[in-house]
């Protein structure tokens, strides 16, 4: 007996295995695209912060590098935080980070090269240019007054190889701080150039505001015949290929970072000239210095902890031109980093050089929109909130 063969097979494929019709598939297709909507926020949100993570680490990462040659080297050794420009916005963002390396104590060129003191207490030392060409050099760049009368060029500076702030070392391993660079008033016949330095402790630098300090408290006078060996510890100068830039879209937010739980010392002032800022470590692996000016070499002994603020450079808010941007703004056009929960702190301890990454603390008080200025109270309350774990972090680490 035979069967009537089904000719209507609907809902099979010609191999008897079940199909899916095209209501199905774009059911399912459609369920698809509403669960890539809700996980790719998340996804990115995780993204962006291993990337922000990773960039304060490699930013920590290389200050130690640094910290850890200088301790090997004997010498200075520092970090350049190169801006981005020199103008708006620009002057806030750093994007790439270069070491310094150290070079020798300059001694002179001649065999018998001294330095003659003088002064009542000591405060000048007397070097011949014949003797001493490099000093010689570093005053043609640092003393104007050999050029136009009352001119007061600053644009090479940043040339001379001897700058102010370099430390002059003296018999003993006493180190001074050097202030002043100029040619002797009748240097076209004697070919003398002087030094002039502070035996007290320079602290702030001088000649801003120069310290009475209790050391040496009875500063012998020097009667100008005195002659002696020394030693000139030059500031380390850039390197050209030890660089690191960091990852795109990421970025050094310097209106926020500074010296201390409130300090915002380099963010850019309207007019103000600062170029970069070097981070500069002594043999022992401590902060000696901060430069966040070379063209003027404007330096800074730290005496608090020094905050660099991570995070990405579309959250760099410009605090120049007619219509500056609020510091402070979470709209939807500009988040600033300091606003930003994926935002870091990489933070320097300067007495142990240690350096450590730690989260962006969120602030009890947002300032209103016009406080604009870093120099402003709000303003910087509201950056020492943000710093409080990085704060604690370094304290409890120690």
């Amino acid at each position: 007996m035979s069967y009537p063969r089904n000719r209507s097979n609907s809902g099979q494929s010609k191999s008897g295995a079940p199909g899916f019709t095209l209501v199905e598939m774009l059911v399912v297709m459609v369920i698809f695209m509403i669960l890539v909507a809700i996980a790719l926020p998340i996804v990115k949100g995780l993204i962006s912060d291993q990337k922000g993570i990773r960039t304060a680490q490699n930013v920590e990462a290389f200050l130690s590098a640094a910290r850890s040659r200088a301790v090997a080297e004997g010498r200075t050794v520092g970090v350049r935080f190169e801006r981005l420009e020199t103008d708006d916005y620009a002057r806030s963002t750093c994007l790439r980070l270069r070491q310094l390396v150290g070079v020798p104590a300059y001694t002179g060129d001649a065999a018998d090269a001294v330095a003659v003191l003088s002064g009542s207490p000591i405060s000048v030392a007397t070097f011949s240019s014949t003797d001493s060409p490099l000093i010689d050099l570093s005053a043609r760049f640092l003393d104007d007054r050999t050029g136009t009368p009352g001119a007061n060029d600053l644009s090479d500076n940043d040339l001379a190889p001897i700058q102010k702030g370099d430390l002059l070392e003296l018999p003993g391993g006493r180190s001074v701080q050097i202030f002043k660079i100029q040619f002797d008033m009748n240097y076209a016949t004697n070919g003398l150039i002087k030094l002039g330095f502070d035996l007290h402790e320079p602290f702030p630098a001088p000649p801003a505001t120069p310290l009475v300090n209790t050391f040496p408290k009875n500063a012998r006078s020097a009667t100008g015949s005195e002659s002696v060996k020394y030693r000139i510890h030059r500031s380390p100068i850039p390197s050209t290929n030890n660089v690191m830039s960091l990852p795109q879209g990421m970025a050094i937010d310097l209106n926020y970072s500074g010296v201390g739980i409130a300090g915002s010392d380099f963010a850019p002032e309207p007019s103000d000239p600062i170029r970069a800022v070097d981070i500069l470590f002594n043999a022992s692996g401590a902060v000696t210095q901060i430069i966040y000016d070379p063209i003027n070499n404007t330096r800074i002994y730290p005496t608090g902890l020094i905050y660099f603020c991570v995070g990405e450079i579309d959250g760099v808010a410009s605090l120049e031109g007619p219509t500056p941007d609020n510091p402070f703004s979470q709209s939807k056009a500009l988040t600033t980093n300091i606003m930003s929960p994926d935002s870091l702190w990489v933070v320097v301890n300067p007495a142990s050089g240690r350096v450590t990454t730690v989260p962006m603390a969120t602030m009890n008080t947002i300032p209103p929109p016009g406080t604009i200025s870093p120099t402003n109270a709000a303003y910087q309350t509201a950056v020492a909130e943000s710093r409080i774990f990085a704060t604690y972090s370094d304290t409890v680490a120690e």
